[in-house]
């Protein structure tokens, strides 16, 4: 008796336990899924079917709220029409045909969260289309299959899915076909997706004319990949990061064009680039990163393009396109040279000796030498009428312009006066630099790293009259010291950033490992990216209130930190980086009393097991009271509670100025060219907007 009871509380608890990772619901009006799963089975679901009457609301909410589901099944469900915020465009005005898988479906772009739970998707039957970044960074998502009825997907709808090793398409759909696990157009000669788990030696078939962008990037465990002879076109970044492109590489013959990073990142070309006659057209950044290539060669009969001594040129070779990353020894630019373009020499590491600028070269573009870590001086034609050098480092002719400093450039380093730009990357890993670096009072701007990794420099000094920057304590700000640029890397113990700061610039303390203790003031309202990454020092960090931008990877590998406090009652959004390598199981998170639920909830945020609760000294932390309010519209932004005169100004997340303007009445309507993160600037409020 007492084993039949037993067998029967355990038959009775394994339904019980079934009813919770497992769930089929009927919708009969779109939107309302939410009604139909718990609080508690939106924490345990596992597997869910969900058939009936669905739209962008309802799958929102499984990307949103389901947080472990691994299977879903909508075979049964039909898409119907939505129009409105609380799609999976979570926030924005947006429209949504009936029988679309929606854009964003499983990524959440405000958010910036991903669905890693998925591992198996059965799409309705009746789907029409799937639209752009729906299975975004689906990393465990195994394989897809495409329902007969669909006509349309959008670019990049699998990017990510690094563990897609295939993707099936009913044979009798009529625009798309599926051969072994490749999605390609209905007739097979548009390549459109190789999945990233894809492993093996590939061939390319035969009939394929043109490989569409990204077709084959992130496939890193394909063994080789095999170009056909009739092949067209290669798409934008096609075969990025592709580890089937391999040791040389020659284009077929047939090929005319191949686009922006096409063989970006393809570590195992380690010979030699030939060119066919007919190639015509080349994207930007094509063979970047692929640092072991040592040659081009180029058909001779090739209208545009040459190439001499493994170099690649302009058919003329009055433009040097690319020297390969492998290139080693000595290296002469021949005299014709007039132009040598943006990344010409990019890491090319093996060159050694002297660079000499000939006399024709008339323009240079930025991080044309980034990376040649052997070179050791710059120098220039004397007769030439735009480009000189002085002591190894290259110049405009009027030296207004500094351009690149050799690696290897030691002790204490003067800048000439006049000078009034610095490249982007001019002084990337001069690591035997000392001493302060003093800015002239005419410099007005300095590209991204131009001084990163610089170890050896105890900080930097600003002329008196500099109307861009200045410096305290051997650290780098623009003139009024709201914005803090860099942090030298010997910079070690306590440091105070200063109460007038409100944004810590992009890596701006990135590799300050000797700093123990930095301390934020209460004015600080946004963090840019990688600002804190590598601060392996420190142990404890307090972000004050008006923190309210965090960027990508602001404090990774911050490997030491045990005590990371928040004083926003709202967790800022930050990405999958943000946070990355710190251990969360150690570091205590602390937040404003009241608001542990909220920061348990949100994303990234929640990871921390350890969270407690505080009252901040309100003498440290600031309440924003600003009266500005922003709001999206279809095509940009409207903006309220201004006051006449107020300076608007929205910039990219890199820092690069869109739109600056004058309020001349209480509201204002900005149109923004293109979709994405922004920063909004009025005076001295600051918010992150994404469009």
């Amino acid at each position: 008796m007492k084993k039949n009871t037993l067998l029967i509380v355990l038959f009775f608890c394994a339904c019980q336990i079934n009813a919770q990772i497992s769930k089929s619901v009927n919708i009969t009006i779109p939107g309302t899924l939410t009604n139909q799963i718990t609080p508690t089975e939106q924490n345990t679901l596992i597997t869910l079917s969900v058939s009936g009457n669905i739209d962008a609301r309802d799958i929102a909410f499984i990307r949103d709220k389901i947080k472990n589901v691994a299977t879903l099944n909508l075979t049964g469900a039909s898409i119907k029409t939505y129009s409105g915020t609380d799609g999976t465009n979570s926030g924005i005005q947006t429209d949504y045909p009936a029988n679309q898988f929606p854009a964003y479906a499983f990524y959440n772009p405000q958010l910036l969260t991903y669905k890693p739970s998925l591992v198996s998707v059965t799409l309705p039957s009746n789907l029409v289309s799937i639209g752009t970044l729906a299975f975004y960074f689906c990393w465990n998502l195994g394989t897809i299959n495409i329902p007969v009825s669909v006509i349309s997907i959008a670019e990049y709808a699998f990017y990510g899915c690094y563990a897609m090793t295939s993707i099936s398409v009913n044979s009798s759909n009529t625009k798309y076909a599926s051969i072994s696990g490749v999605l390609f157009n209905k007739n097979q000669d548009t390549l459109y997706v190789c999945p990233n788990g894809k492993s093996g030696n590939y061939t390319i078939p035969s009939t394929v004319k043109h490989i569409a962008n990204s077709a084959f990037e992130n496939c890193y465990n394909l063994s080789s990949a095999t170009l056909p002879s009739t092949l067209l076109s290669v798409g934008d970044y096609a075969f990025a990061y592709c580890s089937g492109i391999s040791g040389n590489l020659t284009l077929p013959t047939s090929l005319k064009k191949i686009g922006e990073g096409a063989f970006y990142g393809c570590y195992r070309l380690t010979g030699t680039i030939t060119f066919p006659a007919g190639l015509t057209e080349m994207g930007y950044y094509c063979f970047m990163e692929s640092n072991s290539i040592k040659s081009f060669v180029v058909n001779t009969s090739n209208p545009d393009f040459s190439s001499l001594n493994d170099v690649l040129y302009s058919k003329s070779k009055d433009t040097l396109f690319i020297c390969p990353a492998g290139k080693t020894g000595n290296f002469t630019i021949p005299s014709s040279v007039k132009l040598i373009g943006s990344h010409a020499f990019y890491k090319c590491s093996g060159l050694t000796g002297n660079i000499t600028i000939p006399l024709s070269t008339d323009y240079i573009g930025y991080y044309a030498f980034y990376g040649c870590s052997l070179i050791n001086n710059y120098e220039v034609d004397a007769l030439n009428q735009y480009f000189t050098a002085e002591n190894g480092i290259m110049y405009s002719k009027s030296k207004d312009r500094l351009i690149i400093c050799p690696t290897n450039k030691s002790g204490n380093l003067t800048l000439p006066s006049g000078l009034i730009s610095i490249d982007p990357g001019a002084f990337n890993n001069c690591k035997l630099l000392t001493g302060y670096i003093t800015l002239p009072s005419t410099l007005t701007w300095m590209g991204e790293y131009s001084f990163y990794n610089c170890t050896g420099i105890s900080g930097f000094n600003v002329e008196n009259g500099n109307n861009y920057y200045s410096a305290s304590e051997g650290v780098l700000f623009n003139k009024q010291q709201d914005s803090l640029y860099i942090c030298p890397l010997s910079k070690s113990g306590t440091y105070n950033i200063p109460t007038t700061v409100k944004l810590i610039g992009t890596s701006a303390f990135d590799g300050c490992k000797s700093l123990s203790n930095i301390n934020l003031p209460s004015s600080i309202q946004e963090i840019g990216s990688y600002a804190f990454e590598y601060c392996t020092g420190i142990s404890s960090l307090m972000l004050p209130q008006n923190v309210n931008i965090i960027g990508n990877g602001a404090f990774y590998a911050c490997k030491n930190l045990q005590q990371l406090a928040i004083a926003n009652t709202i967790p800022p959004v930050i990405d999958y980086f943000a946070l990355d390598s710190i251990n969360k199981t150690s570091c205590v998170l602390t937040v404003p009393t009241g608001t542990s639920a909220i920061y348990k909830n949100a994303p990234y945020w929640g990871e921390f097991s350890q969270v407690s609760e505080t009252n901040f000294n309100s003498g440290n932390t600031e309440v924003n009271t600003s009266a500005y309010r922003c709001f999206k519209t279809s095509d940009g932004i409207r903006i309220e509670g201004l006051q006449t005169n107020d300076l608007i100004e929205i910039y990219t997340l890199h820092g690069l100025s869109l739109i600056k303007t004058i309020a001349s009445e209480s509201s204002k309507h900005l149109h923004l060219p293109v979709k994405g993160i922004f920063i909004v600037r009025i005076n001295d409020f600051t918010e992150k907007f994404i469009f």
